[in-house]
């Protein structure tokens, strides 16, 4: 059961989209000053986001010449253009574009984060403001903006479900059932060679004595067996979708590991009861019709 949990709990392990490249993708009159401004903003805030592999636009632009590239800033912010810059950084990278335009005295920034492997940006930013106030107006939009771009740079890894059945199932499945037990006294059978050794005690007294010790450890075996089968659907209640046809679990590691071992030792008390209250109500049987 635990390495079926360990697996499980893999299903969470991500894989991260790099290089982010903040890139500036339009050159717009009246915008020149202030766009280089606005593209070290978002970068900067990549970084104190903790957002590995990045690329200012100087980066970008060397990586993307040499990849025969001429200038990002011919894309005019197009999201064609982004994705054709994305897809030649890497197959994995993410050019988050920087577009920006000047009306009077009025600046229309536009941000747009897009991946080499996936059609859907993952977040766009709007925002319009006075030439001068574009710094107090972006300060919590791009944070907002960034945190987005990071949630979308996770990959989840594609985990195939072990290929067997769950012990624990199994367990569950072939647990004893109760059986009506009427066996033919045999001179060979060991219940036999135990009345032999007791010729004084009576064998109405013996068969009670059996029959209350299959009752008990028959007790013993359904309690546990209502134990391990309360652990596992707890663990099966915290299954998730995640999403792109894998699942996982909800649950702590700490907490996944208590239930596997609890599920684990409560099946296994519960079935080595059953045998042996089997084991019992056959030697029961076997004095009451010696009696």
């Amino acid at each position: 059961m635990l390495p079926f949990l360990l697996m499980q709990l893999a299903l969470g392990q991500a894989e991260v989209r790099s290089p982010v490249a903040v890139v500036m993708t339009s050159k717009r009159p009246g915008a020149e000053a202030v766009a280089p401004k606005i593209a070290q903003r978002v970068f900067d805030s990549f970084k104190r986001e903790g957002v590995k592999g990045l690329l200012d636009d100087q980066g970008a632009a060397r990586e993307l010449k040499d990849a025969g590239f001429s200038d990002p800033k011919s894309c005019q912010g197009t999201k064609a253009c982004l994705s054709k810059l994305a897809i030649l950084l890497g197959p994995r990278a993410v050019v988050v574009g920087i577009d920006v335009g000047k009306i009077g005295k009025t600046l229309a920034i536009h941000l747009e984060a897009v991946s080499a492997d996936k059609e859907e940006s993952l977040g766009t930013l709007d925002v319009s403001s006075s030439l001068s106030g574009w710094s107090d107006a972006m300060s919590a939009p791009i944070v907002v903006f960034v945190r987005d771009v990071k949630a979308g740079l996770e990959l989840k890894k594609k985990v195939d479900p072990p290929p067997t059945t769950p012990p624990l199932e199994v367990a569950r499945t072939d647990a004893p059932t109760k059986t009506q037990l009427t066996p033919t006294p045999r001179e060979d059978d060991p219940v036999s060679g135990m009345v032999e050794q007791q010729p004084g005690k009576p064998p109405r007294v013996a068969a009670w004595v059996f029959a209350g010790g299959a009752a008990a450890t028959a007790g013993v075996a359904v309690a546990f067996g209502v134990m391990s089968g309360n652990a596992k659907a707890q663990y099966d209640a915290s299954i998730v979708d995640l999403g792109d046809g894998t699942r996982g679990t909800s649950l702590p590691e700490d907490q996944a590991r208590a239930l596997a071992n609890a599920a684990n030792t409560d099946a296994t008390v519960a079935l080595t009861s059953a045998l042996v209250s089997a084991g019992l109500t056959a030697a029961a049987t076997l004095f009451f019709l010696k009696d």
